[in-house]
């Protein structure tokens, strides 16, 4: 019985890394599966290349697309072709670009037949090539094992699955199929573990190349306004999966501002790449013909908010955003150098979390590497300090 799934989506693509990809798949150590291979709007010659390799192959089936309509619905066609396949328990899907060692299946497959009913999901780590297949310098392989050896409730925060995976049939079926690119896989694991728990493998079972030319990750590293998509789509599945499971915000930023200028952009582009996300951020414009709102608006973010309030000094900015503060911390943002990494908001909830809950009013950022790390603050609010909420009110009279 052939119990796994298989989906390759194709596009455009260097001929030799998708013959490499295709014999990886058609070798692996358990055969029985079926390999779905979705050509979506492929040129010819890319076309003629899965048919070289899978000719005679009963266990392939290729479906030609003659638009190219991007990955989502390109997987969800796969997809709906093993939906109907009753013998099809198990699914995954392959890149074109990428190389699967010959128990990949085999090893995701036995990982989810023997685990407990309620682990719908089974994942491994993997080993990261450049465009040549060389491997990437990993200074500490095995600290990349350990990160990737998470509960399912840290998908929240960032997606430690990767690219080596298998999931059950019957968890897919109680969702709709894969849709929010370019984080689609992300997205599509966030709604997947509603519903099953994981079951991670410590060891590589694939080459992930990095730097291939035509991968969609390619187009986000060289792009500006292609990183901002797929940061606000990562950042709308994460918020989306926290009001599904019913997951408030930890903290509530304030930012006033007087200008669109580069300055303010910059500094909210730093904001929105830390690593720490369970925020809201409320974008208060004191000008006084919407300069900042007609520019940041651009730079989207399911998080944000916007007050219009022109004219207002800063102190009384700050007091109306607080007003929009129900979270248990927060942080007046806009000055100073704060955030001094993409890390280091995330350090400072970390650095919270395992103080007692009256331990503190305020953390200090310029203090907080140098270990004076509890400030009773009495005073007018200092930018980029981390506050409990019910005292920075206090300090403000609200």
């Amino acid at each position: 019985m052939r119990d796994v799934g298989i989906v390759m989506p194709v596009y455009k693509q260097d001929p030799n890394y998708l013959e490499l990809a295709l014999r990886s798949v058609l070798q692996q150590t358990y055969g029985n599966f079926y390999l779905v291979i979705v050509s979506d709007g492929a040129p010819s010659d890319t076309v003629e290349v899965i048919q070289k390799v899978t000719k005679g192959d009963e266990r392939v089936h290729l479906i030609l697309k003659e638009k190219n309509e991007g990955v989502a619905k390109t997987l969800n066609i796969g997809f709906d072709h093993f939906m109907q396949l009753d013998e099809v328990k198990y699914f995954t899907w392959v890149s074109s670009d990428n190389f699967y060692y010959p128990t990949y299946v085999e090893k995701l497959r036995n990982a989810l037949n023997t685990a407990p009913d309620n682990v719908g999901l089974a994942y491994s780590s993997f080993r990261h090539i450049d465009d040549n297949g060389d491997f990437l310098k990993e200074p500490n392989f095995e600290k990349f094992y350990k990160y990737q050896d998470q509960p399912k409730e840290s998908l929240l925060d960032f997606c430690f699955i990767g690219t080596s995976f298998m999931y059950k049939k019957e968890i897919a079926a109680m969702i709709e199929g894969y849709k929010l690119e370019p984080v689609e896989d992300y997205e599509y694991w966030l709604r997947l573990t509603d519903h099953c728990e994981i079951v991670y493998i410590p060891e590589a079972l694939m080459h992930y190349r990095t730097n291939s030319p035509l991968s969609v990750s390619a187009q986000l590293r060289n792009s500006k306004e292609e990183h901002r998509r797929w940061r606000y789509a990562f950042n709308l599945a994460r918020q989306e999966a926290r009001n599904r499971r019913k997951v408030p915000f930890l903290l509530t930023i304030i930012y006033p501002v007087l200008d669109g200028k580069e300055g303010t952009i910059e500094k909210l582009e730093q904001l929105l790449e830390q690593t720490f996300s369970n925020f809201k951020l409320i974008i208060i414009d004191r000008s006084f013909d919407k300069t900042a709102i007609n520019v940041l608006q651009h730079i989207e973010d399911p998080r944000i908010k916007f007050l219009n309030l022109p004219g207002i000094t800063e102190r009384e900015s700050i007091i109306e955003g607080m007003k929009e503060a129900d979270t248990p911390f927060a942080l007046i943002y806009g000055k100073g150098n704060f955030p001094s990494s993409p890390s280091m908001l995330n350090n400072f909830i970390i650095q919270v979390s395992q103080l007692q809950v009256n331990d503190f009013a305020m953390v200090d950022h310029n203090d907080f590497n140098a270990g004076k790390r509890l400030i009773i603050s009495k005073e007018a609010p200092v930018f980029g300090n981390l506050y409990k909420t019910e005292k920075l009110k206090e300090i403000l009279s609200i």
